[in-house]
């Protein structure tokens, strides 16, 4: 659940076309679609496999939730470059599973780098009323492959049961949004998105940043976080156009 707790009143029933979940009472109903996922992009869709969000740090690590990889056996990336149709293979470096972070890294050959990141992680605590904005691959089996932009506010510097490794914000998210970059107006990104509070409109969560940068610290000497602000003067449309070459769609199979 969205408080990282077990909820053990929870069970599905699924006939192979639809699906019904009860959590606490509640019932909701799922239908499969067709086509599951966009023959073009090269990314095979079964039930053992399933998508979120990443973005870059130094020297080919990328940042993503715990949730996001959990179990996985493989771990493919797109969008490296804004190039949706290579697929990089990586692996598990470090995990989080408190604060539902992970640290992945490229090991691929065919790897030459990210290039220059035009982002700073900003890792002290951001203000209440602060405009955002969020990148990603929600819902890619039904809303595609392409980046997805955003927009809202810091509604809270805490978030669920005022979990304090949390901010509260506005900007919609959905599945396959975990582990994708929460930026302020400046560009500066700020946290990890990973929740969403259920039966509730435009509220969610993002881990803030500053404890990645901790989970960072227990695993490597050098600093991987990217600290040069390259877009702080550009409009919206070109800071995307910009950020969306270093926020990455990741499939894992199980």
């Amino acid at each position: 659940m969205a408080d990282k707790s077990k909820n053990e009143d929870a069970y599905l029933v699924f006939d192979g076309t639809t699906m019904k979940t009860y959590v606490s009472g509640e019932e909701t109903n799922y239908l499969k679609m067709y086509p599951s996922a966009s023959s073009q992009s090269g990314i095979a869709s079964s039930g053992s496999s399933w998508s979120g969000t990443g973005f870059a740090l130094k020297n080919g690590y990328i940042a993503t939730n715990y949730h996001v990889v959990e179990n996985a056996n493989n771990i493919s990336v797109y969008g490296v470059k804004g190039n949706s149709t290579i697929k990089y293979s990586a692996s598990v470096i470090a995990t989080d599973k408190v604060n539902d972070l992970a640290l992945i890294q490229i090991k691929d050959n065919q790897f030459n780098g990210f290039g220059e990141i035009p982002y700073r992680v900003k890792t002290t605590t951001s203000n209440v009323g602060e405009n955002v904005f969020v990148l990603g691959y929600p819902l890619i089996t039904t809303m595609g492959n392409e980046i997805k932009l955003t927009t809202g506010v810091i509604s809270s510097k805490t978030g669920f049961m005022g979990d304090v490794s949390l901010y509260q914000i506005s900007a919609p998210i959905q599945p396959g949004n975990s582990g994708g970059p929460l930026f302020d107006n400046q560009g500066n990104l700020i946290g990890i998105v990973n929740a969403k509070h259920r039966g509730t409109e435009n509220v969610g969560y993002a881990i803030k940043a500053s404890y990645l940068n901790n989970l960072i610290e227990s695993v490597t000497n050098s600093s991987i976080l990217p600290n040069n602000n390259l877009v702080s003067a550009m409009n919206l449309t070109n800071k995307v156009k910009s950020l969306e070459k270093f926020v990455f769609m990741i499939i894992c199979n199980g």
